[in-house]
């Protein structure tokens, strides 16, 4: 699979990270915090941010209030730690999902030349040209539901539009880094992956602020 450059975001935040409290530096004082953030989830999730209680999560988390505050100096400091936190898991989960789809399309026209040459024959053709586009429409089509999962939206009526360019656009980025030679392909595969994940990104903020 191909590699991509960019900078690599890490699977697990540092805990307890926040803009006033203090960082844990031992692995007993780590994993308080890491309880903290649990049981400030669950509640988070049972109740909603705006109920969440300090002293709540101190007793859930069997901790005293104080070492909360050592850590997280507000409700806000918690929450947005779990913020920053699923962002992260957000954003890995998309350029995930980016590698794997641009690496299929490269993978396809790589390993089957004679699939390459036959896109190219049909571009000559009108006939041979609407197939191709049914083609496209087809897999723009089975990405519809990923992408919805992906963005966070049971429905979304852009979300046709999307896939249909990202399923054009991945197969003729695929084709050209084909025709190109090392190193310039593989920075060509990586910008792509940033482009796209960066437009998913955008897709999925806008769906949280709807």
């Amino acid at each position: 699979m191909m590699m991509n450059p960019r900078e690599t975001v890490p699977a697990t935040p540092r805990a307890g990270v926040t803009e006033a409290g203090r960082q844990p530096r031992q692995e007993r004082s780590r994993q308080r915090v890491e309880t903290i953030l649990a049981v400030a989830l669950e509640l988070v999730v049972e109740h909603g941010a705006e109920a969440l209680a300090m002293r709540e999560v101190a007793r859930r988390a069997g901790v005293q209030i104080s070492s909360i505050y050592q850590y997280f100096p507000s409700k806000s400091a918690i929450i947005r730690e779990l913020a920053q936190r699923d962002l992260v898991r957000v954003r890995q989960l998309l350029r995930d999902a980016v590698d794997h789809l641009v690496d299929a399309y490269f993978a396809h026209y790589r390993d089957q030349p004679e699939a390459l040459a036959v896109w190219a024959g049909a571009q000559s053709d009108p006939s041979l040209r609407e197939l191709d586009q049914e083609d496209t429409r087809s897999t723009a089509q089975f990405l519809v539901t990923p992408l919805l999962h992906l963005l966070g939206r049971p429905k979304w009526d852009g979300v046709h539009a999307l896939s249909l360019l990202i399923s054009e656009v991945t197969g003729a980025a695929a084709r050209l880094a084909l025709a190109l030679e090392s190193p310039l392909r593989e920075q060509l595969i990586a910008q792509y992956k940033t482009m796209l994940v960066a437009t998913l990104e955008s897709h999925k903020a806008r769906a949280k602020a709807a």
